[in-house]
C-alpha cells in the first residue's frame, strides 16, 4: 500500500485542519452584501460626523439634515444582523452586528436626553466613535472571512 492511500485522512498540505464548509451560491453571496454593507455604514457614519460639522460650524438647520440621515441610517446594521444569518456568520459577528444596533439606540437616546444631564448628552459623539470602530472591526473580519 502506498503512503497516499493511508494517510487520506489526514489534511493536504495547505488545508487547516478543521472541516471545509461547503458553502451554497447564497451563503457566498450573502456574505459578500453583508461585507459591503459594513463599508457603506462605516461611509454613512462619516457622512453624519461630517453633516454634524456643517451643523456646527457653517448653519444650525444642517441640525436637521444630520438627524434625518440617522433615520435612514439604522436601516443598514438592520439589514446587516438579518444578513449575518443567511450569510452564515460566526455567532461573533452576529452579536457585533446586534451591538451595532445597541450602540445606535444609545446614541438616540443620549441626543434626546435634558440640557440638565447634558454630561450624558456628551457621549453622544463618543459613541459614535466607537460605532465606527465597531464597524470597521466588522467590515475587517467579515473580509479576512470571505477571503479565506
Amino acid at each position: 500500500m502506498s503512503n497516499l492511500s493511508v494517510n487520506q485522512s489526514e489534511p493536504k498540505v495547505g488545508e487547516s485542519g478543521g472541516e471545509i464548509p461547503n458553502l451554497s451560491s447564497l451563503v457566498v453571496r450573502a456574505r459578500m452584501v453583508f461585507k459591503a454593507m459594513a463599508w457603506i455604514f462605516a461611509i454613512g457614519i462619516l457622512v453624519q460626523v461630517f453633516l454634524a460639522g456643517l451643523a456646527l460650524f457653517w448653519s444650525s438647520a444642517q441640525w436637521a439634515s444630520h438627524s434625518g440621515f440617522a433615520r435612514l441610517l439604522i436601516i443598514v446594521p438592520i439589514l446587516m444582523l438579518v444578513v449575518s444569518f443567511i450569510a452564515r456568520l460566526p455567532i461573533s459577528l452576529r452579536l457585533r452586528s446586534a451591538g451595532l444596533i445597541g450602540i445606535i439606540i444609545l446614541i438616540a437616546v443620549s441626543a434626546k436626553l435634558p440640557s440638565g444631564i447634558g454630561y450624558l448628552s456628551a457621549l453622544h459623539p463618543v459613541l459614535a466613535i466607537m460605532l465606527f470602530g465597531g464597524t470597521i472591526s466588522i467590515a475587517r473580519r467579515t473580509h479576512a472571512l470571505t477571503k479565506a
